[in-house]
């Protein structure tokens, strides 16, 4: 029970309820208001015990505490920084700043909506005059509306909208020609512009007609603004698979011979980035049928029987197919990065195989040379002898020949350079090493082909 004393204090709050006038009342006097009903407050607090007083102020520190929390709730926050170790955090790259900017701007339009948790009562009547003192909707808060719906959307559909422009930049990247892709660029602006026009329908309902100038809350008024809003979502679905489908249609040629090849569907989802994106847009083909009835059965039923609070949307569904097309971003990060290391791999390769390749004719080269040029000094050595010398040239050369060899045996055994058993030893594997270079040559081939198709 309030105390005399407690209720003169309350009457300082008056000034922050909007009891007359209520047409008249300017945007700041709904911000800052608490409701349309001094007397409801009073009743509430009236009711509350102790305990209860104390409960609301650990809700109050609970909620703060829990709304900085949200972005490490955020459903991508841990995808985005796994990509951010795996690219080194190297922000100069255009897709790294995509990704950021998109946990940015959602992650605070989360916050924003948990801070309205703070303000969880407008004390109001109900149509039968009776005093609405429950757990207000948000549209029932003139200023937890301004802040999570109008403002916190402003931060959802930006960080959405620059997301969205991930598909486009993959297929400018295999699709060098900018005029073979107009269409895709036509798509992405609609797709775009259809959830700017969401957030701008927010900002149409504004704080003054969430109330009448009886201080009843407009719940009809609020459902024709939710029919507006599901006929928008639905273009948004419908744009984004004609986005995906510009997209498919751009990058057909690309994927014509992966999706026909006899790779397993795992294979070509691991490998083949425009083949991850091709997914997105099976998906969303999937339930459009779904999300197509779901608001036309609640026109129907409105506008035959009048029945305004059916609950047709299937928004957990829609924001799990919305949110689909983001996880291809970061799936398909993650694989491309483990694909530009296996690249690494095979080019490292290629390049010990040619040093071996290169090592090896060089030795040949070097021996050879070596040994030819001793024998045509022993040659020459031998001839002016012979013709100079009157002693028999048979012995002499019978001599020279035996300390030749004598020399030959000294070298191959104290330099270990045997230069017919290196140059034979070559010779036979010539053609293994012949054949290697060719399989690596093939390889490399399919690495270009493999780069092709998973450019980052």
């Amino acid at each position: 029970m309030l105390t005399q004393e407690e209720l003169q204090n309350l009457e300082l709050e008056r000034k922050y309820f909007i009891e007359s006038n209520r047409s008249q009342a300017t945007w700041i006097q709904w911000v800052t208001s608490k409701g349309t009903s001094f007397d409801c407050y009073v009743q509430y607090l009236d009711k509350l015990s102790q305990e209860d007083r104390i409960d609301n102020k650990i809700e109050f520190i609970r909620t703060i505490i829990y709304a900085l929390h949200k972005p490490f709730q955020f459903t991508f926050f841990y995808w985005t920084i796994l990509v951010f170790i795996l690219y080194k955090f190297n922000f100069k790259r255009r897709i790294m700043k995509i990704i950021l900017i998109h946990l940015i701007l959602r992650s605070l339009g989360d916050i924003l909506d948990k801070f309205g948790d703070l303000f969880p009562r407008y004390y109001s009547y109900k149509e039968d005059g009776t005093c609405d003192m429950g757990n207000a909707m948000t549209e029932m808060h003139p200023f937890k509306w301004v802040l999570t719906r109008q403002i916190g959307s402003v931060f959802w559909y930006t960080g959405e909208i620059v997301a969205d422009w991930y598909p486009l930049l993959r297929t400018r990247e295999i699709v060098k020609n900018p005029q073979s892709i107009w269409f895709v660029y036509v798509t992405c602006i609609i797709f775009n512009l259809s959830k700017v026009v969401l957030i701008i329908l927010h900002f149409f309902l504004r704080p003054s007609d969430l109330y009448g100038e009886d201080g009843v809350f407009r719940l009809e008024h609020v459902h024709m603004f939710y029919f507006i809003y599901w006929i928008i979502q639905l273009f948004i679905i419908y744009a984004s698979v004609f986005y995906d489908i510009s997209v498919y249609t751009v990058l057909k040629k690309y994927t014509f011979q992966i999706i026909n090849s006899q790779i397993s569907f795992v294979k070509k989802f691991k490998t083949f980035s425009e083949y991850r994106i091709n997914v997105s847009l099976l998906i969303g083909i999937f339930f459009l049928p779904l999300f197509s009835i779901s608001v036309g059965m609640k026109f129907y039923y409105y506008f035959s029987k009048n029945y305004h609070s059916l609950e047709f949307s299937f928004e957990e569904l829609r924001r799990s197919v919305a949110n689909l097309q983001y996880f291809i971003i970061y799936i398909d990060q993650i694989l491309l990065s483990y694909s530009d290391e296996g690249s690494k791999m095979t080019n490292n390769s290629l390049k010990y195989n040619d040093y071996m390749k290169n090592k090896y004719q060089l030795n040949y080269d070097s021996n050879y040379s070596s040994n030819k040029f001793k024998n045509e000094t022993l040659n020459k050595s031998f001839d002016s002898l012979s013709r100079n010398s009157p002693m028999d040239s048979t012995n002499y050369k019978n001599d020279i020949i035996h300390l030749h060899n004598n020399d030959n045996n000294y070298n191959n055994t104290n330099n270990g350079s045997i230069v017919h058993h290196n140059y034979n030893k070559y010779s036979n594997n010539n053609t293994n090493d012949n054949d290697n270079m060719k399989l690596f040559d093939l390889n490399h081939t399919d690495l270009n082909m493999y780069s092709y198709y998973t450019m980052k």
